[in-house]
């Protein structure tokens, strides 16, 4: 195993103090459970400072509903986490949230889970209705400016806007397209300020705002169905995706905001210390490999690399194992294909009679018809010949 000579090699040297907001909350929790023992062991968890996400839910936003499942551990999950000095950051940031939807019942039991004492939880929103919820119901928790936000009310980049948010938020996630505005973000609080480092939109894209709207009433709605027309609007609109660069789907060639480790350090070094991770709907490996990225020193990146994918598939297999074992029916009786199994198949293949069995069985009829009529029930009727030995279900 490698040994560390101190904490601190193996974090990325060029933004030592970062702290870092990442992804997976829900979406990726074998990620969360992984990635949080292994900081623990290596002594560098106290610069994660939370996880994000947000099961199918009324108040979720920044990604359509997906059945992303709650738990039933919901509590215990997030005491874990907070007792080791890890966040829980809820991502509540629907735009089209009113009134009416307070009443959601995940929602609300979402959000009494959250220990307000401890000063790591907290909500990310954008609807002010949520907001002025969340701060009457629990005022301890942490209050987040979502980036959904400033992509709905400030796309222009007004540095007002900004201060009004931090003064009402705790913490203000930067729209991307703004972290190139070195004037603009001279003026931001580093206190409150939450860089996003890999945005999968485009630079200056001119639908975030509109696409982000229709999840958020999709979700409002409960609208199971509106997936397709949402995938043919970023089909047809955003940049974005495997295609990226062609003239079709990006005609000025507009770059991805994913900064690169230069526009990291520039950003870093102007005195900002919040770092976002995002990917929620990215496959749990890629999510992987942005945490790796941009958190670890890049001469020692193998090392997270290699136990992370290692204890990923180990955790992948044991979650899939035991939801085979939920999944699979429970077992029956078995008896040998030297038994009854085998006298009953004979029944039903037409090469014996129930009298015949009887005389060989040594017993009634009426208890022979009794195995066949059992047989059927349980719905394993088998006219092909087993593997010799396999048992036969009765």
């Amino acid at each position: 195993m490698f040994e560390l000579k101190r904490p601190d090699n193996l974090l990325h040297p060029d933004w030592l103090e970062a702290r870092w907001n990442i992804t997976g909350l829900y979406a990726h929790r074998p990620l969360v459970h992984v990635l949080t023992h292994l900081m623990e062991r290596w002594g560098v968890l106290d610069r994660l400072m939370a996880f994000h996400g947000c099961p199918d839910c009324v108040w979720n936003g920044g990604r359509l509903n997906n059945l992303t499942p709650n738990y039933p551990d919901t509590q215990q999950y997030y005491k874990f986490l907070n007792d080791r000095g890890v966040g829980v950051y809820l991502t509540f940031s629907n735009i089209v949230l009113e009134a009416k939807h307070l009443s959601d019942p995940v929602g609300n039991a979402l959000l009494e889970c959250l220990d307000e004492s401890c000063g790591l939880n907290g909500v990310i929103v954008v609807s002010d209705v949520m907001a002025d919820y969340v701060r009457r119901k629990k005022p301890g928790l942490i209050l987040i400016s979502s980036i959904v936000k400033s992509f709905v009310e400030n796309p222009e980049g007004r540095a007002k806007w900004y201060r009004e948010m931090e003064s009402r938020f705790d913490r203000v996630v930067v729209h991307t397209d703004h972290m190139f505005d070195r004037r603009l973000m001279d003026k931001l609080d580093r206190d409150k300020a939450e860089i996003l480092l890999t945005e999968g939109c485009g630079y200056k894209c001119p639908h975030r705002a509109q696409h982000q709207t229709m999840q958020s009433v999709a979700n409002a709605a409960g609208d199971v169905g509106a997936r397709p027309n949402i995938e043919a609007f970023k089909k047809a609109n955003c940049p974005g995706g495997a295609d990226f660069m062609s003239s079709g789907r990006n005609p000025h060639r507009n770059r991805l905001v994913y900064l690169s480790h230069e526009e990291v350090k520039t950003i870093y070094d102007m005195g900002f210390r919040l770092f976002k991770i995002s990917g929620r709907r990215l496959a749990i490996y890629s999510a992987a490999w942005n945490v790796i990225y941009l958190m670890f020193n890049p001469d020692l990146s193998y090392v997270p690399a290699d136990l992370i994918h290692q204890l990923l598939y180990k955790k992948l297999a044991d979650e899939f194992d035991k939801v085979r074992r939920e999944l699979r029916p429970p077992p029956v009786r078995t008896v040998s294909l030297q038994g009854r199994g085998a006298a009953v198949l004979e029944i039903l293949r037409g090469r014996k009679t129930a009298q015949q069995v009887a005389l060989e069985q040594g017993t009634g009829v009426d208890a022979v018809q009794a195995w066949v009529d059992r047989f059927v029930r349980a719905g394993e009727q088998e006219l092909s010949a087993p593997a010799p030995g396999a048992p036969v279900y009765l």
